[in-house]
């Protein structure tokens, strides 16, 4: 914009006016005085000479690439005798012409356009340029000392100001970390790891994370070290005791997993091959700051947990209910959470949030863990081994463990469910369950005798007998068995073996004697006027014997050396089990058949529980015991009492009655190798005697329904729980008394106190087999006891009179032994075979 000298102020509009101010009346404000520039100033003055003399001095180069000197704004005043004018402003500029100075000038003409007076400009040579000094110092008398030296700006940098402490870079590094928030979103979190990079150096940068890193740990071991969450949580293995380390939460992008190696805090927010200063950015603001990225935050991510031993152990037991629980609860799809048992770690695949919602949940589960003390003066020390409390934990759901300097286990239990019994008589919990198992398993059965037997060979073959492995019996035989290796002696299948013959068995111990009717009533069965007694309650004057042919594996210990002889295995007391088995299912779908055909077809069905009761140890401590009021305490121990043997019938899962409850005073197994059969034979006889009475005046007999009133047992929803302990006034003649100092008064019944030994679901059918009835059952032992289905044959009085098949015993045990004899031997019955028509030795393969 070029304006004329001689222009009124009328003439320029009030814009152009406030433009040529603003442009040139308001200089650049710097704050460096190196970088000001002087600009010039507006002035008012009267003077009529509209052209300044030059000076180069005042000359500095403007925005258009013109030079400037001081300019004048005028106010118009009268020229001598001329008549008033209206005011105007001269502008007075110097343009740089190469290195000459050029002054613009304005001259007035005489003549006027389009009514109005002109004007021309004139440029008007100034002279060479010449640059202007602008030192840093004030004093003009130290510019001039200076002459025309060159200035040295690193010197002058290093004169300012030295190098910056350590201090104060790190309190420059801390001054950008964000105050209250922690989760920023990807584009912010990104412009301050540029920051970071772009305004340190590498030395600086890991400077401030080595202060802030532990000293004691080194970087791949800080797991116990957790990142912070919006809510600003606490270290994970502070705050929760049962935490040994714990690994932040790690998003996972594409990868299932974080890789092993890798630093958890860098997955997912930095590549491991980016630039060193840039993951030393991104390490200060997850390590040290705890920021995250809110997009990420959001998706599936992991962390780790490095439980302590015993707080593992529990989580893992009880059928890892709380993950089934929790699962339920919190999880949704894709996520998880995962148990690494030889790591001790927990692995959660959730959102962050969730996760620390899940840890929080593991904390209120492990508060509700329970431990008790448990005696062990009952127990064999040397057989209870570390092996041996980490089996019983197994079926328990608990951890036990040994109490150092103490002759004591503790045992620990996560207490979930939280039940109400209407009784005051406690039920059965986990450390009643780790002393009955303990207490049965290691403890040979009270009043229990057993013999080894084995039928002559009329041939010399026992150089080719030899003890056989059997690992297929796992799952039938009891749990401390399970822990042992076990064989069986047998004779090779040959064609020169199917002609050796075995001669009969030995007489048994105890008579054969058919069972009562009481003993074999089916659940369709009514019970007639007969089967009632007129004082209910009343123990049996006698003793009967019941003989039960058991089927199936005899099997010897091989922990120890066994004798190559079996004479001599005959006469030592080397450990044995017997592990039951049933014929071919095919064999026993004929028996049914052949039954059925018959003019008149009898089959048993039925469900009953049995419920066996050992004599409680003396002087064993109480755990949750009730003691009824007509417990006397008595001065002198009394002799060991029976064995007790309840047997409840069922109907729909339910309670319905009492089929039998027995005092067994003696038991004895006759176990009988037959190494030339496929299966071995165990007799099973117990003398005992009855509570006599009406089943409903026995189900209201007051100890049992002391018992059964705070039980709970429903079938269909396989709760089976039982109170630990009970009294029940037994007689006196019962007791096992090797001194017979009670026969006087033998009918006297003393409270004893028992503790439950076993817990069985028989389900069994029952049909004729000659003079035997064969009985199929499916046991359920519930813990620690297996599960098995066995066959068993006991002798029936056949339609005939129980009295007048008593006194011919000896015929009936006769008939009974070669008949159990005879299916033992059979075996086509436990192979399935089909002998073939030539009458051909069969050949098994394997």
């Amino acid at each position: 914009m070029m304006i004329a000298t001689s222009t009124s102020g009328g003439a320029v509009c009030l814009g152009c006016r406030l433009r040529l101010l603003r442009r040139y009346a308001q200089p650049i404000k710097a704050s460096n005085p190196i970088l000001r520039v002087p600009y010039p100033s507006l002035r008012r003055f009267t003077s009529k000479t509209t052209v300044a003399s030059p000076n180069h001095d005042s000359v500095s180069k403007g925005e258009d690439g013109s030079l400037y000197n001081e300019w004048d704004g005028l106010d118009g005043e009268p020229r001598g005798g001329d008549k008033p004018k209206a005011k105007r402003i001269t502008v007075r500029k110097r343009h740089l012409s190469r290195n000459r100075i050029l002054a613009e000038d304005i001259k007035d003409l005489d003549s006027s356009m389009l009514g109005k007076p002109t004007s021309i400009i004139i440029m008007r040579d100034g002279g060479l340029y010449k640059k202007k000094d602008r030192s840093m110092a004030p004093n003009t008398a130290d510019d001039d000392a200076s002459g025309s030296a060159p200035l040295d700006i690193e010197a002058l940098l290093k004169s300012q100001k030295g190098e910056p402490s350590t201090k104060e870079v790190r309190e420059n590094i801390d001054s950008l970390r964000p105050k209250t928030e922690t989760t920023l979103s990807d584009r912010k979190f990104r412009e301050l790891q540029a920051l970071l990079k772009s305004g340190f150096l590498t030395a600086q940068l890991n400077d401030y994370l080595q202060h802030h890193e532990p000293d004691d740990i080194p970087h791949k071991a800080k797991s116990r070290r957790v990142e912070r969450s919006p809510e600003g949580n606490m270290d994970q293995a502070s705050r929760y005791s049962w935490i040994r380390h714990s690994s932040p939460w790690v998003p996972l992008d594409s990868e299932s997993s974080v890789t092993e190696g890798s630093n958890p805090h860098l997955y997912g927010y930095i590549a491991e091959s980016a630039p060193a200063k840039d993951i030393l950015a991104v390490r200060i603001m997850r390590e040290c700051w705890g920021l995250s990225i809110a997009e990420l935050d959001a998706g599936l991510g992991e962390t780790k947990i490095k439980l302590r031993t015993e707080d593992f152990i529990l989580l893992m037991r009880d059928t890892q209910r709380w993950e089934t629980v929790m699962g339920k609860i919190w999880l949704e799809p894709g996520e998880k959470i995962e148990a690494f048992r030889n790591q001790r770690t927990l692995r959660l695949v959730t959102t962050k949030t969730k996760a620390s919602t899940l840890i929080q949940g593991l904390d209120e589960t492990l508060k509700r863990a329970v431990a008790k003390p448990i005696s062990m003066d009952h127990v064999p020390s040397k057989a209870v081994d570390e092996a041996v409390l980490e089996e019983v934990g197994h079926i328990t759901n608990t951890h036990v463990r040994k109490i150092d300097e103490a002759n004591q286990i503790s045992v620990t239990w996560l207490k979930l469910d939280e039940h109400t019994s209407r009784s005051p008589v406690p039920l059965e919990d986990p450390n009643d369950l780790v002393f009955r198992l303990l207490v049965t398993a290691l403890n040979p059965q009270p009043e229990t005798t057993a013999t080894l037997s084995m039928p002559h060979i009329e041939r010399d073959e026992f150089s080719h007998c030899a003890f056989v492995p059997d690992t297929t019996v796992q799952g039938i035989l009891g749990w401390k068995d399970r822990m042992d290796p076990w064989a069986r002696f047998r004779l090779p299948l040959t064609p020169k073996s199917f002609g050796i013959k075995e001669t009969p068995l030995d007489r048994l111990q105890l008579p054969v004697e058919p069972p009562s009717r009481l003993q074999r009533l089916s659940e369709d069965e009514e019970i007639g006027p007969d089967t009632k007694s007129p004082h209910p309650g009343e123990w049996a004057e006698g003793l009967e014997v019941s003989t039960k042919a058991h089927f199936g594996r005899l099997l010897h210990s091989i922990k120890s050396p066994l004798p190559s002889i079996p004479p001599k295995l005959l006469t030592m007391n080397h450990p044995r089990v017997f592990a039951p088995t049933t014929p071919h299912p095919l064999q026993l779908a004929k028996f049914e058949t052949e039954n059925a055909k018959t003019t008149q077809p009898v089959t048993n069905r039925k469900t009953v529980v049995v419920v066996r009761f050992w004599p409680a140890p003396i002087d064993a401590p109480s755990l949750g015991t009730y003691t009824p009021r007509n417990i006397k305490q008595h001065s002198k121990p009394p002799p060991p009492g029976p064995l007790l043997e309840l047997r409840l019938t069922t109907s729909g899962g339910k309670v319905q009655g009492i089929e039998s409850f027995r005092a067994i005073k003696q038991t004895h197994n006759t176990d009988v190798m037959l190494p030339l059969s496929l299966v071995d034979l165990r007799f099973s006889q117990t003398q005992s005697t009855a509570l006599q009475g009406d089943p409903a005046d026995l189900i209201a007999w007051q100890p049992i329904a002391d018992f059964l009133g705070a039980a709970r047992i429903d079938l269909a929803h396989d709760k089976l729980k039982t109170p630990p302990r009970q009294a029940f006034p037994i007689p006196r003649r019962l007791f096992n008394d090797p001194a017979k100092t009670h026969t006087r008064d033998a009918d006297k019944l003393i409270d004893t106190e028992y503790m439950l030994a076993s817990l069985e679901v028989h389900r069994s059918v029952s049909i004729p087999y000659g003079v035997c009835e064969l009985t199929y059952i499916s046991v359920d032992a519930r813990q620690g006891g297996g599960r098995w289905a066995e066959v068993t044959l006991e002798p029936r009085s056949d339609g005939r009179d129980v009295s007048a098949v008593k006194e011919d015993t000896y015929k009936l045990h006769d008939e009974f032994l070669a008949t159990c004899h005879r299916f033992a031997q059979d075996d086509n019955l436990w192979s399935g075979y089909t002998p073939a028509i030539c009458g051909e030795p069969p050949t098994l393969t394997t």
